[in-house]
């Protein structure tokens, strides 16, 4: 019995408006993962990226119509909600033979919903792997799907939600992510976290201890899952080795966690010399860094680092659970410019309870400390986060309708305005200040030389184009 895996398409006119221009074809790490699991298991597997082609009815029909699956996957998130829906839509009409299926954070919060309105027959929640190769093989011998844990499906116009898979607990016994099944050449990571090329994701942990109230990577649970050092490095050289992979970039909420971990990841990729040929990147917490940490990450290559500094108010970093202190921030950017690690910041505008003195505090607290980049991305309650479940209970947000997630977006334009105002401001005034924080960092002389002639992750097109933007009247 074929699967056939699916990226959907986003539409980033909608979801990012002006700052679509910045986007890039990021590699779909969570489809490749469940193709490899099911690619071990012996079961015939296919991939297709939406993103990459545009969302083009066309060509999806025509990829269906060659690989021929019997079951179609798709992986879900708010963000490619509407994308999901509408290829749904598309298989339910073309190819109604066709058993469909969906998994991630967003098909998990709606699964009721999106199963009795007939946009698939299957929901997959929590990790993938192994409800994936067991949901496969029930449908192919045709046992009761109330055997395989993990799901949800329909049975007599009810939703009916089965025991949990337990989760992997030994990481390492995942295959590495299938690749070879996508167009990999095609992709890259965003500017501003591109260091060489070419450049693949990479996954070192599940889970996060920390209990941001904004964050939806809470499905993977509080406890921390790790992949041996290893079998992480096993990957990395392989990545090398198979495909010539240049840079790694972490995608787990936290890595390294510890000083430990960064030095036995350092003595690891240290001892096989892949440090020569292979850099990486990461995101981790300001409060983490210490001397020992940072020259363990720099010497095993890694050469960009990225915090959630999220705001320049101590009284909203408290009130989103972020449970570090802006003095911590200042210190960890000082050890990584002195090891010689590019920073990243990403910053939030329009909290709960912002005002537009906080959101400047934000904006001056980005420029002051030194970093190299800046990103700042309007509040946005995604569903699954403790706090859109807080706001549907206080009656802050209502129930979306199904087919209308596009709102969800953390670049809100006029035409498609944020899903949630914190009271002091408007959606002009919202829009606005986020534009105005991408211009004061940016637009900084000393800023735009060294993008320009030192870091060079910008070029001048993109120098242009983003100054095009950030000057533009945020309404229009």
């Amino acid at each position: 019995m074929k699967t056939l895996l699916v990226n959907p398409y986003t539409d980033t006119d909608r979801t990012a408006g002006a700052f679509k221009s910045f986007l890039e074809a990021m590699p779909p790490i969570s489809i490749a993962y469940v193709a490899a699991a099911l690619e071990q298991a012996g079961i015939p597997v296919a991939c297709y990226d939406d993103f990459i082609h545009g969302g083009s009815l066309t060509e999806f029909e025509a990829y269906v119509r060659q690989e021929k699956p019997d079951i179609i996957g798709f992986s879900s998130v708010t963000p490619t909600a509407p994308g999901v829906t509408k290829l749904s839509q598309f298989c339910r009409e073309r190819f109604p033979e066709i058993t469909l299926i969906q998994g991630g954070v967003h098909a998990t919060v709606f699964s009721e919903r999106i199963l009795t309105s007939g946009e698939t027959d299957v929901i997959i929640y929590n990790e993938g792997e192994i409800t994936t190769v067991k949901l496969v093989e029930a449908l192919a011998n045709g046992k009761d799907l109330s055997t395989v844990k993990g799901i949800s499906y329909l049975q007599d116009g009810k939703a009916l939600k089965t025991e949990p898979q337990p989760v992997v607990e030994d990481l390492d016994t995942i295959p590495f992510p299938a690749w070879h099944l996508l167009e990999w050449e095609r992709y890259r990571l965003f500017n501003f976290a591109r260091v060489a090329s070419p450049a693949t994701l990479v996954l070192g942990s599940r889970g996060c201890p920390y209990r941001c109230n904004f964050c939806s990577l809470t499905v993977m649970g509080h406890i921390r899952r790790k992949r041996s050092i290893t079998n992480l490095v096993d990957e990395c050289e392989y990545m090398w080795d198979r495909y010539g992979f240049k840079q790694m970039a972490y995608v787990d909420p936290i890595f390294p966690i510890s000083r430990k971990e960064a030095v036995a990841f350092r003595d690891e990729v240290c001892k096989r010399g892949l440090q020569k040929h292979q850099v990486w990147t990461t995101e981790t917490r300001v409060d983490l860094m210490c001397r020992e940490t940072v020259e363990a990450m720099y010497e095993s290559g890694c050469r960009r680092v990225m915090f959630g500094f999220e705001t320049g108010d101590q009284e909203t970093l408290n009130a989103i659970h972020k449970d570090f202190d802006l003095q911590q921030a200042y210190e960890a950017v000082r050890l990584c410019k002195k090891t010689g690690m590019e920073v990243i910041g990403f910053f939030i505008i329009g909290s709960p309870g912002e005002t537009e003195r906080s959101i400047n505090m934000t904006i001056d607290f980005s420029c002051d400390l030194g970093i190299e980049f800046a990103k700042y991305t309007c509040y946005v309650p995604y569903p699954g986060t403790e706090v859109y479940y807080d706001f549907l209970k206080d009656g802050t947000l209502k129930e979306p309708e199904l087919y209308d997630f596009g709102r969800y977006t953390s670049y809100p334009t006029p035409d498609n305005p944020a899903i949630y105002i914190t009271p002091a401001l408007t959606q002009e005034r919202l829009q606005a200040l986020q534009k105005k924080a991408f211009r004061k960092f940016y637009l900084r002389p000393s800023m735009v030389y060294r993008h320009l002639f030192e870091i060079r992750a910008l070029n001048a097109n993109d120098m242009i184009n983003g100054i095009r933007l950030v000057l533009s009247p945020a309404t229009g």
